[in-house]
Order: structure tokens, then C-alpha cells, then sequence
């Protein structure tokens, strides 16, 4: 399940880039519609980067206590 949620937010985060950079082209950075597709391209980066530093500090927990682990 995880693994789905983070390859849908990587898709979201592609198109979002894209469609910045396109617009980018046409409209100024300070442009309002500039400004929301930034906000929210944002908002999913840190989602992504939440998800990901949970993942890994998981991992972290795991390996460690099995490290220390005495049979």
C-alpha cells in the first residue's frame, strides 16, 4: 500500500513540475495562478518526503534492535 501511495504522489509531483515549468514560459513567478501551482507542489513534495523520512527511520529502528538482538 505504501509503496502505490508513494508512486502516485512521485506522478503528482512530475505533473505538477511539469505544468510550473510550462507556465513558466508564459507567466510571471509572482503570478497568482504561479503562486498556487507552487504552494501545491510544495505541499505534495513534503508529503512525499514525510512518507519517505518515516520509511527510513523505520528501517533505522528495525536494524537496529536487531543488532543489539542476543539469542
Amino acid at each position: 500500500m505504501k509503496k502505490r501511495k508513494l508512486t502516485s504522489l512521485e506522478k503528482k509531483i512530475v505533473i505538477r513540475k511539469k505544468i510550473l515549468n510550462l507556465f513558466l514560459l508564459w507567466f510571471s513567478p509572482t503570478n497568482s495562478i504561479m503562486v498556487f501551482l507552487s504552494k501545491n507542489l510544495d505541499k505534495h513534495i513534503a508529503k512525499y518526503q514525510k512518507i519517505l523520512s518515516l520509511q527510513h527511520n523505520k528501517k533505522k529502528c528495525t536494524l537496529n534492535s536487531s543488532k543489539y538482538a542476543v539469542a
